[in-house]
C-alpha cells in the first residue's frame, strides 16, 4: 500500500539522516516478527472498535526499549489512525533497507534439508545472478518435490526439482 511505503520511507530517511538505521532496523523487523507472530495483536491493530489511545499505550509496551526514532514514526501512525498499517510499513522498510544494503532473501526449497556446502554454492548462485553483497536464505523442505530444488529471489524462480521437470515435459508433449 502506498501509505505504508511513504511511512517506511520516512522512517528510512530519518534514520539514516540520525545516522540510526541499523537500531531501527532491528526494531522494525522486531515489531515485524510480533505481529506476525501474534493473531491477536494484528488484530487489536486491526480493530477499528478500540480508541487510538489505548492501541498506543499498547504498542509502546510492546516496543518498550525500542529506539525513539522508531518510537516517534509509530506513535504518528497511531496518531492518524494508521496503526492498522504498521506491519505493512515494516514491511516495506525491511524490503527498502535490505536493496539500501544490498541484501537479497532467497527462499530455497528442497526435497531435503542441504548441508552447509549446497547452501553456499546457493547463496553464491543468488549473489551473482543479483548482484547483491549478501544473501540471506530461508530453507524449506517439500517432500513432493522428490529430488532437485526451487529458489525464488527478486521476483525470479529457478527451479531444479524433479516434478518441475516432470511439469515442463507434460506441458512440451502436450504442444507437440
Amino acid at each position: 500500500m502506498k501509505i505504508a511505503s511513504r511511512y517506511a520511507k520516512c522512517l528510512f530517511d530519518i534514520a539514516v539522516e540520525k545516522k540510526q538505521l541499523d537500531a531501527v532496523a532491528g526494531d522494525v523487523g522486531n515489531l515485524l516478527n510480533a505481529i506476525a507472530s501474534s493473531s491477536e495483536l494484528a488484530s487489536f491493530l486491526e480493530s477499528p472498535l478500540l480508541h487510538k489511545s489505548k492501541k498506543k499505550e499498547v504498542l509502546r509496551q510492546i516496543c518498550k526499549g525500542f529506539n525513539e526514532i522508531s518510537l516517534s514514526v509509530f506513535d504518528m501512525m497511531a496518531d492518524k489512525s494508521r496503526e492498522n498499517l504498521l506491519g505493512e510499513m515494516a514491511e516495506s522498510f525491511i524490503s527498502i533497507y535490505n536493496k539500501a544494503n544490498g541484501i537479497t532473501l532467497a527462499e530455497v526449497t528442497s526435497a531435503i534439508a542441504l548441508d552447509k556446502d549446497t547452501l553456499a554454492g546457493i547463496e553464491q548462485f543468488v549473489k551473482n545472478h543479483a548482484g547483491s553483497k549478501q544473501v540471506v536464505i530461508t530453507q524449506k523442505v517439500n517432500s513432493a518435490l522428490i529430488g532437485g530444488l526451487t529458489i525464488l529471489f527478486d521476483g525470479r524462480m529457478y527451479d531444479s526439482s524433479v516434478i518441475g521437470q516432470i511439469n515442463k515435459m507434460k506441458k512440451e508433449l502436450n504442444l507437440a
